[in-house]
This record gives C-alpha cells, structure tokens and sequence, in this order.
C-alpha cells in the first residue's frame, strides 16, 4: 500500500534546508519548521550576532521542532574562512582557503579543528566546507580566494585532512562544489556559468579532489549549478543525473548526503519552474535542495516536491532511495527519523 498523501507531505519537508530572516525564534521560523517540516536550516550572518544570541536561537529552534515534529533539526553553515564565514567576531576567524594551503596540513588542520570547536559549542552540525574547485591563481576569480590551490593533488590532500578533521570531532563536512567550479568566469549566483574541459584529463583533474574527498569518508556533497556541456549538454550540475548518479555515485562510490547548492541562485531560478527543479533533482539524487535567500518560495518549492513524490512512480522511488541516505545523515547527529 502506497504512502498517504499525508505522509508523503511530511515527507516532503525532509528534503529542505531553509534559510530565515532575523535573529530570534520567531514566527517566520516556527512556521518553517511547522508548516513545511523542514530537515534542517542554513545559517546566514543575518542570523548571527554572537554566541549568547546564536545558541539561544538554536536551542529554541530545537526544542520546538523535536516538540511537533517528534525530532530535531539539522543545521548548517557556510564557515569555509576569508571571505566565506557567516560567524563574524567573537567566533574564530578562519584564513582563506588560499592562506591556510600556502601553512600547509598544520595550518588546515588547526583552523579546521577551531572551526568544528565553534560549531559543536553551538549545535551546528554541518559545515558546508571545504571548497575543493581547482583554481590556477589567475588574478580577479571570484573563486580564487576559497580555493585551496590549482595542484589537485595537493588540494586533495589538504581537503581530505579538512574533512578528516572536522568529521572527527563530530562536524559533518561537505566537499563542494562538485565536479568543480574553479574555472567558472561567471558566479552561478548571478548567471548561469558554462564550464568545457579541454579533454578527459582536464575533467580528471577537477574531479580528483571529489575522488579524495569520498575516499576520506566525507559525509556530504554539494553540487555545482553551471553547466558542463561535456558530462550533459542539457542540464546543470545540480539538476544532472548524469553528472550525480553516473559519475558520483557510480563512478566516483559517493553514498552519503547530497546538497543541492542554493535553489535561490539565479543560475537555476531563473532558468527553470519548480516543476522542473524537483523532478530533474530528485531523479539526480538530490538529497537535500537548499532554499536560502527568500522565505516565500518555500511553501511552492514544498508544494512541488510533495506532488511529485505523490504524483511520479519515478520521485517515488528516489524519494525512498534519498530517505536512507537522510536517515543515516540524522542520526551521526543523535536525531532518530525512520528511514
């Protein structure tokens, strides 16, 4: 007997991490969390305005959340270091991607450990870091700065012992963007960049640091949204069966948690409905699509995927599929949900 529809909205929410406004537990978050069901959120600086505030802000979220959702959240946040960190002073200021390679593995690994000490201290779960994009240095790349360097090799070593470090001590890492955006002339929250490798050892190149990232154990993956003519012609990263079950999963052996990068980026809202995010993400074994910047695209977002999962004998399947992965996701982070 098929799932009620009930359920299957219940469901649904699972497959959402939700970005907010403010700085408090107020209604705009008790009704994410109780309306959609939301497995976890992201944390933005909006949100954050020191330790006190921060964990007070979580502990409220929490409590509420295990209280009508019978579990907890998963939360996240961008703390890479230099011009990506979301927790601004009093917490640890993190180099750049870029300076900590140039210190070596000590330095990866001290920054990495005081990262995950700020993180544990206030209930976040998940760090959406390391960058593992290979960028030669060119001068004026967006992505120059979080980048750990242009040698693979080396950026798959300093990336593994960053994943390494933090799943240690019990933060979830994620290696992102996946299958690399390092030479990305345009930043997919804006446009819709189109990456072409020279040839299959160019390709091999970008994705080495994935290959060590899944060899290290790493919890997480977070997709790329540009567009890699050479893998799919047709769809971006995010939405790529091709480039996520074929090459991810199949060929690269990932069998952890897959992030898509945020929806609210205009390389992929402003390219395609709902409809066509959800279905293409589902059936490219998405596992959580990330809703950060506008709050009111969550409920439709929401809509979409609970009607797919009802609707779609295929989302189904990857729905059941996506559960395991989620379930086992939840629980290295003490939160029990069946699946």
């Amino acid at each position: 007997m098929g799932s009620t529809p009930r359920i299957i909205d219940e469901e649904a929410g699972l497959h959402l991490m939700a970005g907010f406004g403010g700085t408090t537990f107020d209604e705009e978050l008790k009704q994410i969390v109780r309306d959609f069901r939301v497995g976890g959120v992201v944390l933005f600086r909006r949100n954050i305005t020191g330790p006190e505030q921060l964990k007070l802000l979580l502990d409220e979220a929490q409590d509420y959340a295990r209280s009508v959702l019978g579990r907890g959240l998963l939360v996240a946040v961008d703390q890479e270091g230099g011009p990506v960190q979301r927790m601004a002073p009093p917490f640890t200021q993190l180099p750049s991607a870029r300076s900590l390679a140039s210190g070596g593995p000590d330095s990866v690994a001290e920054w990495a450990s005081r990262a995950a000490s700020d993180l544990k201290r206030m209930g976040i779960g998940i760090n959406l870091a390391p960058v593992l994009d290979i960028v030669e240095g060119q001068c004026g790349s967006f992505m120059e700065e979080r980048s750990l360097g242009a040698d693979p090799e080396r950026v798959g070593l300093l990336g593994a012992l960053w994943i390494e470090t933090l799943q240690n001590l019990g933060i979830s890492a994620t290696a992102k963007h996946y299958p690399g955006l390092g030479q990305a002339e345009l930043d997919p929250h804006h446009f819709a960049p189109v990456i072409r490798w020279r040839d299959a050892a160019a390709r091999d190149k970008d994705l080495l640091p994935f290959r060590k990232a899944v060899e290290a154990g790493v919890h997480c993956f977070m997709t790329s949204h540009a567009l890699y003519p050479d893998l799919d012609p047709q769809w971006p990263a995010t939405l790529s069966a091709v480039v996520n079950r074929k090459w991810l999963r199949d060929r690269l052996g990932f069998g952890g948690v897959l992030f898509s990068d945020d929806m609210d980026m205009a390389a992929v809202c402003e390219r395609y409905s709902r409809e066509e995010m959800v279905r293409q993400g589902m059936l490219a074994s998405i596992d959580f699509f990330l809703l950060c910047q506008h709050s009111e695209n969550i409920p439709p977002f929401h809509e979409a995927l609970a009607r797919g999962i009802r609707d779609d004998a295929a989302l189904a399947e990857t729905h059941r599929e996506s559960l395991a992965r989620v379930a086992r996701l939840f629980r290295l982070h003490g939160i029990d949900v069946a699946g």
